[in-house]
């Protein structure tokens, strides 16, 4: 009788084991690709708006080891005037500063957790340079991509969507 529960033991602690240590790298894996932007909404003061407008433009790319790029831009930036990137105006530099961001790094996942971190190296919001940055997934399919933030890097909170790329 002992063999056979050791043997049963032994045998659950595999099948433990065995799925367990694929199923958090099957969320990286699930995650890799190309995604493109759906919506970034963000909540301040009990008010939900679109953070980059109605029709956002942007795509996040994973690769299959962890590494990142992001980027979000809103649709409603005007072009510079002066046809320069350097020699834009104060209102125009501004509105490119609100109306978008990027970062790129590293991507971990805590699948009993359901979240991932941005291990972020380097971005346009110089604050997160350096920084991890959870995120709890909403969703996570093989067409959709959402999750939350805590702490919007405009304020508030945020719910981002994203649509796997076709």
């Amino acid at each position: 009788m002992k063999p056979i529960r050791a043997y049963t033991s032994i045998l659950a602690l595999l099948l433990i084991l065995g799925v367990a240590l694929p199923a958090a790298a099957q969320s990286l894996k699930s995650m890799a690709g190309t995604w493109t932007i759906a919506s970034a909404q963000t909540t301040r003061d009990g008010k939900t708006t679109d953070t980059f407008g109605p029709r956002p433009q942007g795509s996040m790319i994973i690769d299959a080891n962890g590494r990142y790029s992001l980027m979000i831009i809103s649709s409603g930036i005007s072009k510079f005037a002066s046809n320069s990137r350097e020699k834009g105006t104060p209102d125009e530099n501004k509105a490119v500063v609100a109306g978008s961001i990027a970062h790129f790094g590293r991507i971990s996942v805590d699948e009993p957790d359901k979240s991932f971190t941005f291990h972020i190296e380097g971005g346009t919001y110089p604050n997160w340079n350096g920084t991890t940055q959870k995120r709890p997934f909403i969703t996570l399919s093989k067409d959709e991509l959402s999750y939350g933030v805590a702490a919007a890097s405009a304020g508030g909170s945020a719910k981002v969507v994203w649509k796997r790329a076709k």
